[in-house]
């Protein structure tokens, strides 16, 4: 019981006479300390070397060993022997449920159970039924589990916290708002609304419903909160879109108990500032971690160091990141795969795949994770060889046809130019889900406008729910073919058949479908009446459209608004400039170069490349500003000229 089991195995090894009780203490002993193996092992060794015969704890303990390590032939054995023994079976009922729950073995659990109503002494015990319900839902059982609980009910025996705590994990695990208000209504009734599990269960099960705003109500009433309660209201916020209020509830426990006392609340203000990317909170709660010393100590399946990289590379802070990743006393997988998504994220191409060669050269296996963020690297370099190679590694190491890595390949070979092989690679899985719509975003942007049409009838037929990025898809191949009325069916059928509210994503490719048909006022329109704040992005896709469609009036009124929100913008600038241009105004295009030029503004140099041959030619632009467009028009001409020449 002190943990030393060492010293118990030494004791026992010492003992010149046995008894059953020394043999008890050491079979539940290993199990105590997590040890199942050998709890089992000495379970064998009483009864095959010593001749012992087998008692009702021992076999309590060597059931609970069997429950651990999934090993149901042998729990079979025990339940029949106890069966054999015509003991009475009351005590061993719990541990016998729990067996063949964690087994998968629902029909014997069940038989189990079923035999419990007909014992009076134990079918009024929540104990049992708890561990059926807990059971139900481990198994994805949850319609069953329900109505396990309404069965309790109805048989009139009084649910404990334990029960309550069970029933609102397959609420949010069915994402059945309803009955989880349902199960609330039982809570207050039963008198367990003050109970700390329950209390944190409820707010989980409000927030994981969409129904955030009671999770935090009910928070705010908690009479008992532990660290496990404010370590799930920061997680929750941070995870919903609430990144603000996670770090005003952060600094409201720090103001109450002076610092924080475990890693868990540590990960969860991470995460929320990883979501606000602010550069000065994330170094603020980095020096708080090195200053309690969760730096580089703590090591947890999802550990600080890792939200600390993550942290900073969604900031835009690869820096920073490297220098936490290099201060790590030990780098594993999870840290090496943090570093290369930042990299990845950032379109530091270069540096991620050179962190995933050292990180192979320190003999650390890749995973899923790792593969996918690589080929995310491959897309965004678009070279083709790159892609195989990687797709060949990924093929060696027994990858494929993981679904994670299947999408991502995907979208690599489409952003390569490589439609048929991305094609392939999608008939290939053996399953799918909502991120294999990558394939509708690789179709569009190849404009297969009337195939991404077909699949998305096959999605739907097939059960599988739209997202977000699905409608992004749709509407860019809607935009990219020209079909505002499809467009517009879709946009509307987001949020009535979907209930998925437009993002601002949504919004402009809608903006740009209208503005390339040449409904100009109708997208300005849909830009004023959004609920969401406008972007540089969205005004700039209809300024390219005003300029499409000869509306100087509208462009100049759209020129204003991004300047407002970019003063900096030469992008925009230049082609208000070449607008202005087409209309003939060389006085306004004087005017603007010249604003230009007062503000110290340069055009970032753009740079293509081309991959023939396995060979990548990279193309650097000049600065052709001071140009007219007939004359780049020339100069393209030229070099095309120049290219054929040279083969």
């Amino acid at each position: 019981k002190c943990g030393a089991v060492e010293n118990a195995v030494k004791m026992f090894e010492k003992m010149g006479e046995r008894d059953s009780v020394t043999w008890n203490s050491m079979i539940s002993g290993y199990c105590q300390s997590g040890d199942y193996t050998d709890s089992f092992k000495i379970f064998r060794m009483m009864i095959k070397d010593y001749g012992l015969y087998l008692n009702r704890v021992a076999c309590l303990s060597a059931v609970s060993a069997c429950s651990s390590v999934y090993w149901l032939t042998h729990g079979r054995e025990i339940h029949a022997f106890v069966l054999k023994r015509g003991w009475d079976a009351g005590e061993f009922f719990s541990a016998l449920i729990d067996l063949y729950m964690k087994c998968g073995d629902l029909r014997n659990s069940n038989n189990v159970f079923r035999s419990i109503l007909d014992c009076e002494s134990v079918r009024g015990n929540p104990v049992i039924w708890n561990v059926m319900i807990l059971g139900y839902v481990s198994n994805g059982c949850l319609t069953l589990a329900l109505e396990l609980f309404i069965e309790m009910l109805g048989l009139g025996i009084k649910p404990d916290s334990l029960t309550m705590v069970d029933v609102l994990v397959l609420c949010y695990e069915l994402s059945d708002l309803e009955v989880g208000k349902q199960i609330h209504g039982f809570i207050l009734i039963f008198g367990l609304e003050n109970d700390v599990r329950v209390c944190t269960a409820l707010m989980e099960m409000y927030f994981k419903c969409g129904d955030p705003e009671s999770g935090f109500n009910i928070f705010k009433r908690s009479q008992n909160r532990n660290l496990v309660t404010w370590g799930a209201v920061l997680s929750n916020s941070a995870q919903n879109g609430y990144p603000i209020k996670a770090l005003e509830l952060f600094y409201d426990f720090m103001s109450e108990h002076g610092g924080f006392p475990d890693s868990f609340l540590l990960v969860s203000v991470l995460r929320a500032c990883s979501s606000l990317t602010s550069k000065p909170k994330c170094e603020e709660i980095h020096g708080s971690a090195v200053k309690m010393s969760f730096d580089s100590r703590v090591n947890y399946i999802k550990t600080p160091e890792f939200y600390l990289l993550d942290m900073y590379g969604k900031g835009r802070d690869m820096e920073s990141a490297q220098k936490v990743f290099s201060g790590l006393l030990s780098r594993d997988l999870v840290s090496w795969n943090a570093l290369i998504s930042g990299y990845s994220q950032n379109e530091c191409a270069d540096e991620a795949l050179n962190s995933f060669r050292e990180m192979q050269s320190e003999q650390i296996r890749p995973n899923t994770v790792t593969a996918s963020c690589i080929l995310s690297v491959c897309a965004h370099l678009s070279v083709f060889s790159v892609c195989k190679e990687v797709h060949c590694y990924l093929l060696q190491q027994g990858f494929l046809p993981n679904i994670l890595v299947s999408n991502s390949l995907v979208v690599a070979y489409a952003k390569c130019g490589d439609m048929n092989s991305s094609w392939t690679i999608f008939e290939q899985m053996p399953e799918r889900n909502e991120v294999s719509n990558s394939i509708i975003f690789g179709l569009g942007m190849h404009g297969c406008n009337d195939k991404i049409i077909v699949l998305f009838g096959k999605m739907k037929e097939a059960g599988m729910k739209p997202n977000h990025a699905t409608f992004t898809a749709l509407l860019s191949a809607c935009s990219h073919a020209g079909r505002v009325d499809m467009g517009w069916q879709f946009f509307r059928s987001m949020s009535e058949d979907y209930k998925l509210e437009p993002q601002l994503e949504h919004y402009t490719c809608m903006v740009d479908l209208l503005g390339q048909a040449g409904h100009l006022n109708q997208a300005y329109d849909l830009i004023m009446a959004m609920p969401l704040v406008p972007d540089a992005g969205i005004w700039g896709s209809l300024i390219g459209s005003c300029r499409s469609h000869s509306n100087e009036k509208l462009a100049e009124l759209i020129a204003n608004h991004i300047f407002e929100l970019d003063p900096t913008n030469i992008g925009y600038r230049v082609l208000l400039a070449n607008m202005y241009e087409d209309f003939g105004k060389s006085n306004e295009v004087a005017r603007i170069r010249g604003a230009i030029k007062d503000m110290g503004l340069k055009k970032q140099t753009g740079c293509s490349w081309i991959e023939i041959n396995n060979n990548v030619s990279i193309f650097v632009a000049s600065d052709c500003s001071h140009l007219k467009t007939n004359e780049i028009y020339a100069a393209i001409n030229v070099l095309t000229m120049e290219m054929k020449r040279a083969g």
